[in-house]
């Protein structure tokens, strides 16, 4: 009778689809890869063990555009059990032309024998440039007053600007403490310890030391191959300082009429301070030997009072998929792209002076959430004429004066503010 009743419902299990098939497996979609002309890239493809047999080899196929590109046998030492995962690595030669090649890997047999699973086929893209773009990295620290060992990113993130500058854009992103920005629950949730910090929102949790955080950074300038480029300006929408405008410049390194990118903004703040217990930074550090070479946190005491905090995260807008609009899916190569939005602060109570106030432009890939470059920008004053004074001009421009008055005459100087034409442009001087 038992023998009976295990038979049937093993059959209705075949029957409902739950069996599992003995040679079966399922490679993952591997993203967007960028490749510089003349070069190679290796990229690997997560495989997936869904059957019950060990996988010894598999016989996979590669198309390029809809055309076959290789068939190959992997063999697999050790093998993959059920359940468990394998990599393996596709070296992709770039394109004799600067274009997107969409990949398709597809896992044909297993063991010799045809793979049973209904998901054995994934997906990619090449694309291949002509050059590689400036990247300005992202740092996303995660601190909190609370925490002990957060002085070291402090001292991370601080060591980070003095050698970088603008070549980096820094958020501290505080948890648990008076400076937390609502915004930032989602990214919180990914971190496991603190302090933490991730470049480009990757998959590497870092402990944000200045040493690791600088071998990062420098690996990401020189290694990373972004999609694009972009640049951001902005100043105060009225004289109150409640909004700002934002004005940004995107352009990529390759065609798409099907791109999925968008553009998110942060809010940070510099010399942030209060009194009080909740804005008294923990200090594991303190007589610490391991950490004398920081000395601040070494000489202080356990619990610091009067910090300054910088680049701490006061509010945000569109920050993990970018806003909705602002990158057209349809660009060339090299096309400059303009959005502009306006943010209101009216209500972000976290600011406490708007005069340390920076924005930072997030370009993000909103198919996988990674950061494919930044730009940071102080706020210039409110102009409600919009004319852009003469050092602004030179500024933008990079060039020296060429100043005419509107009769088309050159001029060497001016005894009163009139309207002049310099470097091809209406200003006030």
């Amino acid at each position: 009778m038992k023998k009976t009743f295990l038979l049937i419902i093993a059959i209705l299990m075949a029957f409902c689809g739950y069996a599992q098939d003995k040679n079966s497996a399922n490679p993952s979609n591997f993203g967007t890869t960028i490749i510089l002309k003349g070069k190679t890239v290796k990229v690997p493809i997560t495989i997936t063990n869904t059957g019950t047999n060990v996988i010894n080899n598999l016989m996979y196929e590669l198309t390029s555009d809809g055309g076959n590109l290789e068939k190959k046998l992997v063999k697999f030492d050790p093998s993959i059990k059920s359940g468990e995962k394998a990599q393996v690595t596709l070296t992709f030669k770039a394109d004799a032309e600067c274009r997107k090649s969409e990949k398709v890997f597809t896992i044909t047999r297993l063991n010799s024998v045809l793979n049973a699973s209904k998901n054995k086929t994934a997906t990619g893209t090449i694309v291949t440039i002509l050059e590689k773009p400036v990247v300005t990295p992202l740092i996303e620290e995660y601190t909190g007053t609370w925490c002990g060992w957060c002085p070291v990113g402090f001292d991370g993130m601080e060591r980070i600007n003095e050698e970088f500058g603008e070549k980096v854009s820094l958020i501290a992103i505080h948890s648990g403490d008076v400076m937390e920005a609502s915004e930032f629950q989602n990214l919180i949730k990914r971190v496991g310890g603190y302090p933490s910090a991730f470049i480009d929102r990757g998959d590497e949790d870092i402990y944000p030391t200045a040493g690791e955080l600088k071998k990062q950074i420098n690996n990401d300038i020189i290694n990373k191959i972004a999609a694009g480029t972009i640049q951001v300006s902005a100043s105060w929408a009225n004289s109150a300082k409640s909004a700002i405008k934002i004005d940004t410049k995107t352009s990529f390194v390759y065609s798409d009429d099907n791109a999925n990118y968008g553009i998110g903004f942060v809010l940070t703040q510099d010399g942030m301070k209060g009194s009080g217990s909740s804005w008294a930074q923990a200090n594991n550090l303190s007589g610490n030997s391991n950490y004398s070479s920081i000395p601040f946190w070494y000489n202080a005491p356990s619990r610091v009072t009067g910090v300054e905090f910088n680049h701490v995260s006061v509010a945000a807008w569109g920050l993990e998929n970018g806003i909705k609009g602002s990158v057209s899916p349809t660009f060339q190569a090299g096309e400059e792209l303009q959005y502009s939005y306006n943010v209101s602060i009216a209500g972000k109570t976290l600011i406490q002076n708007k005069n340390k106030l920076n924005v930072i432009a997030l370009l993000i890939d909103r198919s996988t959430g990674a950061i494919v470059n930044t730009a940071q920008t102080t706020i210039e004053d409110y102009n409600p004429t919009g004319i852009k004074g003469v050092q602004e001009v030179q500024k933008i421009q990079g060039v020296q004066e060429n100043i005419y008055d509107l009769s088309g005459r050159k001029v060497n100087s001016q005894t009163k503010k009139r309207l002049y034409i310099v470097n091809g442009r209406k200003v006030l001087y």
